[in-house]
């Protein structure tokens, strides 16, 4: 189980990470532009791009907690045996689904790459901006392929929160 909590923080380290570094830039830009009465042209803009890859990250983040938002009332509505074979094919939905988004991503993102277009302040890539959609997406589906193999191995054991 440690193992497990030391995996998992790899992505909270990042999130934490990308929300200092947010937080220092949009504090400088405050500042520089009440105090100093001029502002950095890039900082917005490189605080957006952030905010797109915590998001996408973050959430793959709480997949791995299992910390997401859920509604149980719909499973409630099956019996107690069936439960547990209705949340395994939820799971398995979203995991079709979270493939899906990170082949159109990763797709869409080198399109981008090899189309062009710049970020109008940074002059940054596009593509490489958009990658943090498949990337949150593609470790989010990691994290559903480990939590759908222990589930099936073990199924006793684990708790099984969609």
């Amino acid at each position: 189980m440690n193992e497990e909590k030391a995996n998992y923080t790899i992505e909270g380290l990042f999130c934490v990470l990308l929300l200092i570094i947010m937080t220092i830039l949009m504090f400088t830009e405050v500042v520089a532009r009440y105090v100093f009465g001029s502002s950095f042209i890039w900082v917005e803009e490189l605080t957006r791009y952030l905010f797109i890859w915590l998001t996408f990250i973050s959430a793959a983040y709480v997949t791995a907690t299992q910390a997401h938002i859920k509604v149980d009332a719909a499973i409630s509505l099956f019996p107690k045996k069936a439960q547990p074979t209705i949340k395994r094919i939820g799971l398995l939905i979203w995991l079709v689904f979270s493939i899906m988004i990170t082949y159109v991503g990763f797709d869409y993102s080198l399109t981008m790459l090899d189309v062009g277009g710049n970020s109008p302040a940074l002059g940054l890539a596009k593509g490489i901006i958009y990658l943090g959609i498949p990337i949150g997406y593609l470790l989010m589906t990691i994290r559903l392929v480990t939590r759908l193999f222990k589930e099936i191995t073990n199924p006793a054991t684990q708790d099984m929160e969609v």
